[in-house]
This record gives structure tokens, sequence and C-alpha cells, in this order.
């Protein structure tokens, strides 16, 4: 690169991408199926080698010295407690209060820690003729994600499962905002739209899905100072389903249409090349752009 930095591309934990992996007991390492939007290759490779070595999220001390604490406490922190709350999911066991919160929280910060998402914070201060630090985006990242788990637990939530034959994918920005168009979708929904909806798949056969409420979309319009509380209701309204192959296929394709650039699943065969050479491959991303199926 032009300014010899490194250039760092957002991950997925791997913790998360374990429940999508290849469901081969044989192997020592869990591994996924990792499709690249560019070249269109497909490769199996182990869930850690999906992620760098180091991200974009440091921060820096008064002393001018970087400070992974994002990466290192509450990131990690956020992903372990999500894992465990998937499993819980995927067991069919009834969560707790605290479950809801830590999907909630999981869900709020992969809205929000993408390079996209930053890159926006600082063109936003730019627009308003602020100065900032380099690492000013990163912390308002973790200020607006407290802000997003509000909003979240005052919407209407959905456990989904797929008991279809085409599992979930998944993608290097597996939350998404969105709203329905008919048989189609829009991505990249403003949080103010009454008919926004954000979505994130637990796994290849469970998806976590929550709509827009008066309670919600009020939270947005007037934060209040007691924000930064933890939260005392989650949902307003939280049930479980099960989901027809035409909204499979919708929500595969939103996620498909918010991908950075990575799509992974569990599985590889000449259907799914085919969907995503029609829907993935050549194609700019992010996508934040109408959709008709």
């Amino acid at each position: 690169m032009a300014n010899q930095q490194t250039r760092r591309m957002h991950t997925v934990p791997h913790g998360y991408l374990q429940a999508f992996a290849v469901p081969d007991t044989k192997r020592r390492m869990p591994a996924v199926w990792r499709f690249d939007r560019i070249s269109g290759e497909g490769k199996l490779v182990g869930v850690r080698d999906a992620e760098v070595v180091r991200d974009i999220y440091t921060i820096f001390g008064d002393d001018g010295a970087p400070d992974t604490v994002i990466e290192d406490d509450i990131l990690c922190d956020v992903e372990g407690a999500f894992c465990a709350t998937r499993d819980v999911l995927r067991d069919r066991n009834p969560p707790t209060r605290e479950h809801w919160a830590n999907l909630a929280r999981f869900i709020a910060l992969q809205l929000l820690r993408t390079p996209r998402m930053l890159q926006l914070v600082r063109e936003e201060i730019d627009a308003e003729g602020g100065e900032y630090a380099r690492d000013t985006a990163q912390r308002i990242m973790v200020f607006l994600a407290r802000r997003w788990v509000h909003r979240i637990a005052r919407m209407n939530g959905i456990v989904a499962s797929d008991e279809t034959d085409f599992p979930f994918l998944t993608c290097d920005n597996p939350a998404v905002t969105w709203k329905k168009i008919g048989e189609g979708f829009q991505c990249g929904v403003n949080q103010r739209d009454p008919s926004l909806i954000v979505s994130c798949p637990l796994a290849p056969d469970l998806m976590f899905t929550s709509y827009q409420t008066p309670e919600s979309l009020r939270a947005v319009l007037a934060e209040r100072h007691d924000m930064d509380q933890p939260p005392q209701k989650f949902g307003t309204h939280i049930d479980t389903g099960t989901l027809p192959v035409p909204e499979v296929k919708r929500l595969n394709l939103i996620c498909i249409a918010n991908a950075h650039r990575y799509l992974y699943s569990n599985y590889s065969d000449k259907r799914l090349r085919r969907f995503l050479t029609n829907n993935f491959f050549g194609k700019p991303g992010p996508a934040r752009r109408i959709i008709d199926q």
C-alpha cells in the first residue's frame, strides 16, 4: 500500500464461525468453506485461519502506546457469552434474560465493527468540520454499541429454525439492517426507519431476526441518559418458529448483499456455487442497494 501500512480486514470471531464448520468429526480442527467475492475461489480453511492476527480496533493511551482493550476484553468477552447463548438456543433450551442480553450485545457490535462503518463515522466528522484522534471511530463504536443493545432489546425478536435443505450462509458482516420490499429487500436500512429489521445467522440451522417496534423506534429518536445502564427488558416479544424455503433464500441473499468480501458455509456443492455465481462473485461489496428477488 502507498502508506506502507498492513491492510487490515474485518474478521469474524472464530467462536462464531465454529457453528458453520464442516460437520466432519474426523477433522482435528474445525474448518469452514470460505468463498471469495473477488476471485470466486472456494477454499476449506480452519476457523482460526479466517481471522487476521490484529484487527482494526486498536485505541491509544495518553502516552500514544497502542491498547488492544477493545479486541482483548470487550470483543472477546462478548463473543464467549454469545457462543454460550447460541448453544442454549440450538439445544432448544429456554434462554434467560442474560442470554438475550448476550445475544443483543454480540449483534450490536457486529453491526458496528466493520471497516465501512468506522469509515462512515470518520466521514461524518469530516463533513461537520470536526477534528478527531485516529482512534475516535473505535471509541464511538463502543459507545454506540451500548445504545444499539437497548434498541434491539425493544424490538420484536424471532429465533427461527431452518429445517429446509438450504442451510443459512454467513459472511464477514453477519449482522444486517434491512427491510422488506415486496418479495425483495433493501440492505443498509437506517435505524430510524419504521420498517427496520435486524438479523444475524447464528448457525446453518438458526437465525435471529428482530423487527422495529414503537418502543424501539422511540429508543432511537429520544436516546435517554440512562441508556448506558443494563436494560431490564429484552424483546417486546421473542418468538420461535420455522422458515419456509423462500424466506431462507431471501435471508441468504441479504447476507450475500451485505458481505464485505467473504462468504462462509458448512458445505460446497454445484447448487451453492451456481447460487453464489449468480449473486455474489464479481459483485461489489458491501452492497447497500435495493434487491428484487
